[in-house]
């Protein structure tokens, strides 16, 4: 078509006019063009997407290792009932004024070969002890054991009336006396855990049985076996008893062993583990 003739296309001035956006009305017109657009983008899935595998963040160099949870243990609550009372040593028995023997005590007792019964249960202990006296020379007589209220009542009236020949009145005799010899239902020999030990040579309950190889051999060596000086020349105004180095008292062994180290008589011992402190 080389011959063929270009006609141009002459359009009316005022189709050109009508052909671009007028003035009146524009606003509105946009806002139907970016419609148009925010919902292809929409159709299109422009939204938030990952454009591949998800990546793993690489770990810290500098983080502290993961720590496991555990359990959290809390501590115990206190228990509001009150605290049982502590079983009291049979051994530690304590009879005294301020401890009286309870009405329904009772022991089973053994006779010993010296002709005097004590707790069947330290038979053995005491014989040990004689016998280790015996081997270091010493000869250690047992001349009184288990003691009824009977027998105290009758000790102490004779201990009153010895006062009483004295010169002293009749209440400063019965103080005396006590310093001497326990008033019935308060003596150590209730418990059958208790006796008088002298020895062949020296047979008189005094203070010069302190004297004696016998009387020093049981201060160093009783609690060997168990046993302990009852009324020691230290504590007369705890036990309110004269010093009575003829007065043995089973405890045991470790209980002996504490009290000789400590330096205590039974009331104090028995203060520390049974007294309204350690309840």
């Amino acid at each position: 078509m080389t011959g063929a003739k270009r006609h141009k296309l002459s359009l009316p001035a005022g189709r050109i006019r009508r052909a671009a956006f007028p003035n009146k009305g524009d606003n509105a017109v946009k806002r139907i063009v970016l419609t148009g657009l925010v919902l292809g983008l929409i159709l299109c899935g422009c939204g938030e997407r990952s454009l591949g595998p998800p990546v793993s963040p690489e770990p810290d160099s500098e983080a502290s290792p993961a720590v496991s949870a555990q359990p959290v243990s809390l501590p115990p609550e206190e228990s509001s009932s009150p605290q049982e009372p502590v079983e009291e040593d049979w051994r530690l028995m304590l009879v005294n004024p301020d401890h009286l023997l309870p009405d329904d005590f009772t022991v089973e007792l053994a006779m010993t070969s010296y002709g005097y019964e004590v707790d069947a249960r330290i038979v053995e202990p005491l014989t040990a002890m004689i016998e280790a006296a015996a081997a270091d020379g010493v000869t250690l007589l047992p001349c009184y054991g288990y003691r009824t209220r009977e027998q105290s009542a009758q000790l102490f009236e004779k201990q009153v009336s010895r006062q009483l020949a004295a010169g002293l009145s009749q209440e400063a005799a019965v103080e005396e006396a006590k310093k001497w010899v326990a008033p019935p239902g308060t003596s150590d020999h209730h418990t059958g855990l208790a006796l008088d030990i002298v020895t062949p040579e020296h047979q008189v309950l005094n203070h010069a049985f302190a004297g004696t190889p016998a009387a020093r051999w049981m201060a160093g060596h009783s609690t060997e076996y168990g046993f302990v000086i009852r009324f020691p020349e230290d504590k007369q105004e705890i036990t309110g008893i004269t010093y009575e180095p003829w007065h043995l008292r089973y405890v045991g062994e470790e209980h002996a062993r504490v009290m000789r180290e400590q330096n205590l008589c039974l009331e104090e011992y028995w203060e520390q583990l049974y007294g309204e402190g350690q309840a």
